[in-house]
């Protein structure tokens, strides 16, 4: 049971992840306020993990819904670690299913007929080459995916219907594992609109297979690599896959906050210069402060993707250890906006340590920033979040 300051999550893994691991589930315990980016150093301090999550080969579902690293964590959440994927609910005009049983392509076909077509566009993916595929799904969440995918396609490309099975487990030789089938008053936009649905289907939904091949020496079966799924609007990346500024324009204005660390490491003879202003360069510590509140106010120039913003508050504190030759740098910075002032106080704290090390080089050249990170933020739609150790 966790204590009063964590929380539980149960972690789900499929495909390659749950045999290296050797389950499909594991319990893990986290700290309250825990993100994501967080569970994910943590599981990847597991040698079975730490390779896929070290190399970011894997992307995260939180309740069923791709999830970036910032999202905060609950007790009781669903954690799914979603490899690369091998590339019934219904609705109005819309139908989708991930299951076991055999497709039937004149059910499907049925599904999407409607008075007003004049076209139905039919795609069929068979297995081929080998003797057969396995296929292994997160189903629940597969079937939600598609069901998203066929509805957007139906908005986008005039559809007049949609429908999609995927199916999991064996499928032989010749035997159907997908199929779409859209209807629409005219071609163009019932091919254009099957060709995105199936694209996306294999770009998106949580399903992985195996290709198995039977020979005189026995079967032989591999995981067929596949592309990890964007996680799509959570990203600074748009739907050809390149970077954007995000639109914040609809957020609305809050009071936000932010405090950020940096600390600089030098010899305590180094240290001791700086505390009595025996430095080459004169006033250290107070050179170093007003570089930090500069390079804050401009860090939308330095980081391509960021958001200018009008900021009411920065300020730097600066402390000297000279007996264990250290400045620690604690940056804050303020704003009312849309988005919030994380890397504005990351930046007023990385530039302050630079200009440390740039008014105590003719002293010493061994100076090392050894620590640069965010000590707690607050405003927005993810709330408060303060490091354990800040």
């Amino acid at each position: 049971m966790p204590g009063p300051d964590e929380i539980e999550v149960r972690v789900r893994l499929f495909a390659i992840l749950r045999e290296r691991v050797g389950a499909s589930e594991l319990s893990l315990t986290l700290p309250s306020g825990a993100t994501v980016g967080e569970a994910r150093a943590t599981l990847a301090l597991r040698p079975d993990l730490s390779s896929a999550l070290g190399e970011r080969s894997v992307v995260f579902a939180v309740n069923r819904d791709y999830a970036t690293d910032a999202v905060l964590l609950a007790d009781g959440d669903e954690l799914a670690l979603i490899p690369p994927v091998s590339g019934g609910t219904t609705g109005a005009g819309c139908f989708a299913r991930v299951g076991t049983d055999a497709i039937d392509v004149g059910a499907l076909v049925a599904r999407v007929a409607d008075p007003g077509a004049g076209a139905t566009v039919v795609f069929l993916g068979t297995t081929r080459d080998v003797s057969r595929l396995e296929y292994e799904a997160y189903a629940d969440m597969a079937q939600q995916r598609i069901e998203a995918i066929l509805r957007e396609c139906i908005t986008r490309h005039d559809l007049l219907g949609a429908a999609a099975e995927h199916r999991i487990a064996s499928v032989p030789l010749g035997e159907a594992s997908v199929c779409v089938a859209v209807s629409s008053a005219h071609r163009a936009e019932a091919f254009a609109g099957a060709r995105a649905a199936i694209d996306r289907i294999k770009a998106e939904a949580p399903i992985w297979k195996q290709e198995v091949v039977e020979g005189s020496d026995g079967e032989r079966a591999q995981w067929v690599e596949g592309v990890l799924p964007r996680v799509a609007g959570l990203t600074h990346i748009d739907e050809q896959g390149s970077a954007r500024m995000v639109d914040v324009g609809a957020k609305p204005a809050t009071d936000r906050r932010a405090r950020a660390r940096a600390v600089v490491r030098m010899a305590p003879a180094t240290a001791h210069a700086v505390l009595i202003g025996d430095g080459p360069k004169g006033d250290v510590l107070g050179t170093a402060r007003l570089a930090g509140i500069q390079a804050a106010k401009r860090t939308a120039e330095l980081i391509p993707l960021a958001h200018p913003l009008m900021l009411s508050w920065v300020d730097l504190e600066l402390a000297i250890d000279a007996g264990d030759g250290s400045v620690a740098i604690e940056a804050e910075a303020r704003t009312v906006a849309g988005t919030g002032v994380e890397l504005e106080a990351m930046t007023a704290a990385s530039v302050a340590a630079l200009t440390v090390y740039d008014m105590v080089k003719g002293l010493e050249r061994g100076v090392v920033i050894e620590q640069v990170c965010l000590l707690e933020k607050s405003g927005g739609r993810s709330g408060s979040w303060r490091r354990n150790d800040g």
